[in-house]
C-alpha cells in the first residue's frame, strides 16, 4: 500500500502483535515485531486488541477437543502449556544423576520416579502465534514472543514447534482451556 495512493472511503487491514513496552495513565505504549512503537489508548486497547494472558472463562475439554480448538486459533496472541519432547539422552541423564544421588535402599523407588518424570517430558509454557501451520509430523509451528528475533535471518528465529497432543492448557481470545 502506498499512503500517498489512499482514498476517503479505503478499506485498510492489519495483522500485528505487540508486546508491552510502557503503561501510562489511560495510554499504552506498544512495541511490534519490526521493533516499531505506537501509542493507543485503553478504549482501543479493550476494544481491538486480545490478551495472551488474561481470561474471564475457563474450559475443561479432551485432548481431540483442545488439540482442534488450538488449531483454530491461529492468528491470535496465545499462552500455550504443554510437555516437550522425551529425549533419550534426557532420560539417561535423569537416570544416571538418580544413580549418583541415591542410596543404595532407595535406589529403585528414585529410578522409577526418574524414569517416569523423564518420560511425561518437561512441561513448557510459551506466549506467541501460530498460522494454523502443521509440519509433516504433526506438530504446530509457534511463533515465541518472548523470545528476541534474530536480525538477519532468513526464518524467524522464535519458531518453536507445540505437539497438538502434549498440551495441557491454553489461553485463548478470553479463555482458558484446560484437558483433562
Amino acid at each position: 500500500m502506498k499512503f500517498k495512493n489512499l482514498k476517503k472511503g479505503e478499506i485498510l487491514s492489519e495483522q500485528q502483535f505487540y508486546k508491552v513496552e510502557k503503561i501510562a495513565g489511560d495510554k499504552v505504549q506498544l512495541r511490534n515485531d519490526n521493533g516499531e512503537n505506537i501509542v493507543v489508548d485503553n478504549k482501543y486497547a479493550e476494544t481491538c486488541l486480545l490478551s495472551a494472558t488474561q481470561h474471564e472463562t475457563e474450559k475443561v475439554v479432551n485432548k481431540t477437543e483442545a488439540a482442534a480448538i488450538f488449531l483454530s486459533q491461529a492468528g491470535v496472541a496465545i499462552t500455550v502449556n504443554f510437555n516437550k519432547l522425551v529425549k533419550e539422552a534426557d532420560v539417561v541423564k535423569d537416570i544416571m544423576s538418580t544413580y549418583a544421588d541415591s542410596a543404595p535402599k532407595v535406589f529403585e523407588a528414585a529410578v522409577k520416579k526418574a524414569v517416569k518424570s523423564a518420560l511425561v517430558g518437561t512441561e513448557r509454557t510459551m506466549v506467541g502465534r501460530h498460522y494454523g501451520d502443521m509440519n509433516e509430523l504433526g506438530r504446530i509451528q509457534f511463533i515465541d514472543m518472548e523470545e528476541e528475533k534474530t536480525a538477519g535471518k532468513d526464518y524467524d528465529s522464535r519458531q518453536r514447534q507445540v505437539d497438538p497432543r502434549s498440551i495441557n492448557w491454553f489461553i485463548s481470545r478470553g479463555v482458558k482451556y484446560t484437558v483433562k
